[in-house]
């Protein structure tokens, strides 16, 4: 008997029901392209339980013929394309004919139609890809599809869903794409009996993405016009002071589609590069036409893929169409498009260099004395002082007359050998834990020399020099500051105390965001944030954290919604100790700071207490060492 054996059309239509329909957001993005390719002006989606329950979709667009009720539930079955050549010229959102039948196939589907010019519109049922009801019905004119209990009967598929508030955000951020893509389209999305937004459909970009987003982003938003290469780029990006954690506010069309490209996201990069700081990703909705023979969009059946036949000229359009915007609002000159082509390479020619104004500190030159421990006793692994990390109060850098103070408490304690070692530091210690027993024939602690560590200044207001016996040691302010943060932020079991805000702040976060913060409402809340819901995926923020300066909380609460994110980047440990990073680093000192003779030494002191740790939580080291024979060779004093 053979092997091979041909699969039931029932098997069949279920397997291909997967590349089609992952999830109900994928569902939704379908029938809402149906919605848009039938010319509808207006289009409700209403979602229960994520969409897993009930998912209903309305449009008033031209309807269904009854004639082609039965045909549309067929496989591969389309009113878009008639042969193989149409794919060449595809300009409708559908072309695959696979949509209402892989989702009948895996559900309760529900579909009533009437066409404009027709009297009765028509009812259909198909239960698991079985038709079960067809009969005449009285509807407005328009199409309505009700699609429930998807994937009842592929359980396999069912168990590796989210959950229903994770399933609804996805299904929320679909709809949104589809608004930003479409303005001309009145788009409303409610979900659980609740309007999340509503697009009034003027034809405006803008108008949509205040709606989608917010006034906030819309006032910080810019339009971008830009043709080039064959490529007309149109949309709004925003300014430079506008930017997110993720990349989760950038929108890509081309021919009014959404997909995802790498292409697209290495163009604006590049245009908004030393735009924004690092780690932050600039905001977008660009949409990108060329003519559809230039393009192919029939590389997955989710149609989110796009193959450029030019990738050059698309890359170079994008690149000077945002590049354009940020010159105009900071009252620069247009960039010129000029660029050289090196086969498939992205290498543009840089645009002209604006002047830049030379700032010249005089030098700060102010000598310290810190006493550190040394000797013949054998330090710990990574060079560690021997000495366990103090248990520390969290607060900023003392005053001159209370680090004067505790630089006599900590002597006091050396004298009477509470201490082991004179470790000047930043905070009351609280505990000081048991020194490492030195091995035998190792001198004791009394008989172990201190050698003086000299605080000499500061270079560039970033880093603290420091001069020891036979080198010079470089202490990067920063990330010294931020790995302490980090390290009382652990000891603390994540909490840090509240700041109150003298006015609450309302923030727009995207839907996955949205559901990120609430998910870790109570780590936040252990952070000092003091936060409630004020609208679909808007929170007002009535405390922060009391590190924070400025306005920072602000800032740290969205880039702490973008580490919260799944999007498949580790387990929520590892989501949760990325966001300690980022508070460390949000309430740590700056570079370009400009320390006081006193907050140096503490901060050199407390850095030097921490044992076997040399880096920050980011992985940069917190010092650079340089010996006096390296600089005697430099200097050709040793041959």
């Amino acid at each position: 008997m053979g092997k091979i054996n041909v699969l039931s059309r029932e098997a069949a239509e279920k397997i291909a029901a997967g590349e089609v329909v992952e999830r109900p957001a994928n569902a939704i993005k379908e029938l809402v392209e149906n919605s848009i390719d039938a010319g509808a002006k207006s289009v409700v989606v209403e979602i229960r339980r994520g969409g897993v329950g009930y998912i209903r979709v309305t449009d008033d667009g031209s309807g269904i013929l009854p004639e082609d009720m039965e045909r549309a539930f067929m496989r591969h079955a389309t009113s878009k394309i008639r042969n193989i050549e149409d794919l060449e010229h595809v300009t409708t959102l559908g072309f695959r004919g696979e949509a209402l039948c892989s989702i009948a196939s895996v559900s309760r589907t529900e579909l009533i139609t009437r066409t404009p010019i027709a009297d009765m519109g028509v009812r259909m049922v198909v239960e698991g890809g079985e038709t079960q009801i067809i009969e005449e019905a009285g509807c407005p004119g328009g199409t309505t599809v009700i699609v429930e209990n998807l994937f009842y009967n592929t359980p396999a598929r069912m168990k590796f869903l989210k959950k229903d508030s994770a399933e609804g955000a996805l299904a929320a951020e679909v709809c949104q794409r589809q608004a930003l893509s479409h303005p001309g389209v009145s788009l409303r999305f409610i979900r659980e009996g609740k309007d999340v937004f509503f697009t009034p459909g003027t034809g405006e970009l803008k108008d949509a993405v205040r709606a989608v987003w917010g006034k906030d982003f819309s006032a910080n938003m810019a339009p971008v016009k830009y043709t080039g290469g064959g490529v007309t780029v149109t949309g709004l990006a925003g300014k430079n002071n506008l930017s997110r954690p993720n990349r989760s506010m950038q929108v890509f069309f081309v021919n009014g589609r959404w997909v995802v490209s790498r292409i697209l996201s290495m163009a604006l990069a590049e245009a908004y590069k030393n735009e924004l700081m690092g780690g932050r990703f600039p905001v977008a909705v660009l949409n990108i036409e060329l003519p559809p023979a230039l393009c192919d969009v029939n590389v997955h059946p989710a149609k989110t893929e796009i193959k450029f036949a030019d990738e050059q000229s698309v890359y170079l359009a994008v690149y000077w169409a945002v590049k354009n915007m940020l010159a105009s609002v900071s009252g620069a000159r247009e960039a010129q498009a000029a660029f050289v082509r090196e086969g498939q390479s992205f290498k543009l020619a840089p645009p002209p260099e604006l002047p830049r104004q030379l700032k010249v500190q005089k030098s700060k030159f102010s000598p310290l004395t810190v006493a550190r421990e040394r000797g013949n006793v054998k330090e710990p692994p990574g060079g560690g002082t021997g000495i366990k990390t103090l248990k520390t109060e969290l607060s900023p850098l003392l005053p001159e007359k209370q680090v004067e103070r505790l630089r006599q408490e900590q002597e006091e304690k050396l004298r009477s050998g509470e201490i082991k070692a004179p470790i000047v530091g930043r905070a009351r210690a609280l505990e000081a834990e048991e020194t490492p027993e030195p091995e035998t024939g190792a001198p004791s602690p009394q008989q172990i020399e201190p050698v003086e560590l000299r605080v000499i200044g500061q270079l560039f207001s970033t880093y603290i020099l420091a001069e020891g016996e036979g080198e010079l040691l470089l202490i990067d302010q920063h990330a010294a500051h931020e790995r302490l943060r980090y390290e009382e932020l652990k000891q603390n079991g994540g909490k840090s105390a509240p700041q109150l805000l003298m006015m609450p702040v309302s923030l727009t976060l995207s839907p996955k965001e949205f559901e990120a913060v609430n998910a870790n409402r109570q780590f936040l809340t252990d952070l000092g944030f003091d936060f409630d819901e004020a609208g679909e995926n808007a929170v007002l923020i009535r405390s922060v954290p009391s590190d924070c300066s400025g306005g920072e909380g602000e800032t740290l609460f969205v880039e702490l919604a973008g580490d919260l994110l799944g999007d498949g980047r580790g387990e929520l440990s590892e989501r949760r100790d990325r966001a300690l990073y980022t508070v460390a680093c949000k309430s740590a000192i700056k570079a370009n700071k400009d320390l006081s003779p006193q907050e140096m030494e503490i901060l050199l002191g407390r850095a030097l207490a921490m044992e076997g740790i040399s880096t920050c939580p980011h992985g940069r080291p917190i010092s650079v060492k340089i010996t006096k024979y390296q600089i005697e060779k430099m200097f050709k004093r040793i041959v």
